[in-house]
């Protein structure tokens, strides 16, 4: 979408006071998620009176008229964009931007993004997009929407059932995120496992995309257990460009909290799960997510949860306090947890995440591994070190990051790849030096 407006004739800028108009994209998933949305849009509008805040995303999506009323400060709101359009792009214009807008499966001149361009006085017309500003890294949305029955998401009445996103459109996508200067490409969705389009599956996207010579990673998030098969498992480990990487939201080991998420599974399976995938590929990084707190979850059961964390041995992860979403069916369940409770549960697993991501990350000392350049940005990364990057075994953003010591080879950019010795793991981070062999 940002790409878009660019060729629309809307200018980026880095500041937002050397901005006319400040886009703000929203979340409306959970709790603190719409806080923090809401909290962004007031802080825009009381800083930068003099600005125009436009609003879009899943919390406009959601809230639309609550916000109208609550914030008339908000010169616009906009709420979904609209389904890529591959043959289409946007024309001149004169307005210019700045904030938080992500990139999205594109948008057709209708709708939300219609309205948006109506706002900013741009109109739509045939162009080549420019650039944005290059990253190691770019976010490939290859599918949007769930058909999962998770009593607690609310995504599905946000963005409706799973679709997926053109392949044309994600391969034009990928050559335009290639030419900024991306190196590795991050495939997300909410279960990036059963995407296809027409006659292409998962796999054959993937060898497309890894069939190009810039390409030197692509990565797969969020991938829904049930959906985790031998075959993909084994393609992972064939594939040389995809990471040894599994993202699986395992969400709790329990089975009857698991039931009563409307979930499937248990701790059994889950470490069979676990097992076949490090049988394949021995390296292997594994990251997953918890909601604790859930309504009617015992400390036994919350144990379990502990139990199973502790033998899984992940080397990234996450926990979140059950949060209660209006509209799903979960709002209704009862006994609820006390907040206390719930976050002395979220302390207990984020710690005991915390311990074996460190143990685990500790048997990489004296270790060569390929790191991706990620910044030469270096004001607050510490002394001596020269590059911040991440292996093949560290997400962006999410996951820790490696900081690199010694002397970086003659013109080293980001999206290059050094050779790093691994000295130190500091939790989710490591530390290490150019292998000067």
């Amino acid at each position: 979408m940002a790409r878009r407006l660019l060729a629309a004739g809307a200018g980026v800028e880095s500041a937002p006071g050397d901005a006319t108009h400040i886009l703000l994209n929203t979340c409306g998933f959970i709790t603190d998620a719409k806080e923090e949305s809401i909290a962004a849009i007031l802080e825009a509008c009381g800083d930068y009176e003099d600005r125009q805040v436009l609003v879009m995303g899943c919390l406009v999506e959601r809230y639309r008229g609550e916000l109208e009323k609550g914030i008339p400060e908000v010169a616009g709101w906009f709420g979904l964009m609209d389904e890529a359009c591959p043959d289409h792009t946007l024309g001149s214009g004169g307005a210019s931007a700045s904030g938080g807008a992500s990139a999205s499966p594109g948008a057709s001149a209708s709708g939300e993004f219609a309205a948006l361009l109506e706002h900013l006085g741009l109109k739509e017309r045939r162009s080549s997009p420019p650039a944005l500003m290059a990253a190691s890294y770019a976010y490939l949305k290859i599918s949007d929407g769930c058909d999962q029955p998770c009593a607690f998401c609310a995504i599905p009445s946000i963005k409706g059932g799973y679709h997926s996103v053109d392949s044309a459109h994600i391969l034009e996508e990928a050559d335009a995120c290639l030419d900024e200067g991306a190196r590795e490409l991050v495939l997300v969705g909410q279960d990036t496992t059963v995407w296809e389009d027409r006659h292409l599956d998962l796999r054959g996207l993937i060898d497309l995309l890894a069939a190009d010579d810039r390409v030197r990673r692509v990565r797969l998030m969020y991938l829904q257990p049930e959906h985790v098969s031998d075959a993909l498992l084994r393609y992972m480990a064939s594939q040389p460009k995809l990471c040894d990487y599994l993202d699986v939201p395992f969400q709790h080991a329990h089975p009857e909290v698991l039931r009563r998420m409307g979930r499937g599974g248990g701790a059994e399976a889950y470490l069979d799960l676990l097992d076949r995938a490090r049988r394949l590929m021995p390296d292997v990084s594994v990251r997953s997510a918890f909601i604790v707190g859930y309504p009617g979850e015992t400390e036994r059961q919350f144990e379990a949860l502990l139990d199973f964390v502790d033998k899984a041995e992940f080397d990234h992860g996450g926990g979140f306090v059950y949060s209660p979403e209006e509209g799903t069916p979960a709002f209704a369940l009862r006994p609820g947890v006390r907040a206390a409770v719930a976050l002395e549960r979220l302390n207990r697993l984020t710690a005991l995440l915390l311990e074996k991501a460190q143990s685990k990350h500790e048997r990489h000392i004296g270790a060569r591994l390929r790191v991706i350049v990620d910044s030469l940005d270096l004001e607050d990364a510490g002394e001596g070190i020269s590059a911040i990057g991440r292996t093949t075994g560290q997400a962006p953003e999410v996951d820790g990051v490696t900081y690199v010591e010694g002397d970086l080879p003659g013109g080293t950019r980001p999206g290059d790849e050094l050779s790093v010795i691994v000295s130190e793991a500091v939790g989710y981070d490591l530390i290490g030096t150019i292998d000067a062999s």
